[in-house]
């Protein structure tokens, strides 16, 4: 494991499977300890288990506990707090998409939909951010549905388009304490075994024929985006949101979503 992170403590929001595992495994490569966050225990184990094989010797703790709710939050920050006065990195990977169209949208389902995708970008920043020493990084989740027009996303879309400008500001106002927050916005990003088992592999194949790079994106794609953004390499970077999409966000929206 390469020592540039090493000591440093993550919480990782949503990492029980996709793009937060991805993250969890490029941080614990990097040297952080790392607390995998996410609502089910059983999968949280899973997760751990997967990570421990991946990276032999990485302190890997979980927290299981839902993002959407402020004592669950407060509770996870303290835990990753437990055996270090302080966290280091923050990331925040819960989201999600109803594909309802503007006609079939409720009250309740824009409630979950904004609930989901962002005060679970909220409330762990809300509640990390007196736990986070000069020098953190905080790195959201976002989505390239904010730049592209997607038949049946616009709750989603308007979701993740707050989680875009609340770090702006939130860059403004951490500035002076030298906590960074930024974010990566992708594209479609599927593991394989997803593909396989939700049955998608026609649709992958005509979704990465629309994408400039020839493919959608995989989990690791977004997490090196992310490991960039935690790191050193970036200490003069915040308030920014970074397309990681294989250039999607450069073409006009497939014709067939």
């Amino acid at each position: 494991m390469s020592s540039v992170l090493a000591g440093k403590t993550a919480l990782v929001v949503g990492a029980s499977q996709g793009i937060g595992l991805a993250c969890a495994k490029v941080l614990a490569q990097d040297g952080v300890n790392v607390i995998l966050m996410g609502r089910g225990h059983r999968k949280l184990e899973h997760a751990r288990s997967t990570l421990m094989s991946a990276v032999p010797g990485a302190d890997i703790r979980i927290f299981a506990g839902d993002a959407c709710n402020e004592e669950s939050m407060k509770a996870a920050v303290e835990f990753a707090c437990s055996t270090s006065p302080h966290l280091d990195i923050l990331v925040t990977a819960v989201g999600g998409a109803n594909f309802y169209s503007i006609a079939n949208e409720t009250v309740a389902s824009v409630r979950e939909s904004l609930d989901r995708n962002f005060m679970s970008v909220f409330l762990p920043v809300h509640n990390a951010l007196p736990r986070l020493q000069r020098g953190a990084a905080i790195v959201c989740i976002s989505t390239n549905a904010v730049t592209q027009s997607y038949k049946g996303l616009s709750i989603y879309s308007a979701a993740k388009a707050a989680v875009e400008r609340f770090i702006r500001v939130a860059a403004y106002e951490f500035g002076s304490a030298g906590i960074r927050i930024n974010a990566v916005r992708p594209g479609v990003t599927l593991t394989a075994e997803s593909v396989e088992r939700l049955g998608m592999t026609e649709f992958a194949k005509k979704y990465a024929a629309k994408i400039p790079m020839g493919r959608i994106g995989a989990p690791d794609d977004i997490a090196s985006v992310v490991r960039f953004l935690a790191g050193p390499e970036s200490a003069w970077v915040t308030g920014q949101t970074f397309s990681a999409d294989g250039g999607e966000d450069q073409c006009r929206t497939p014709e067939f979503i």
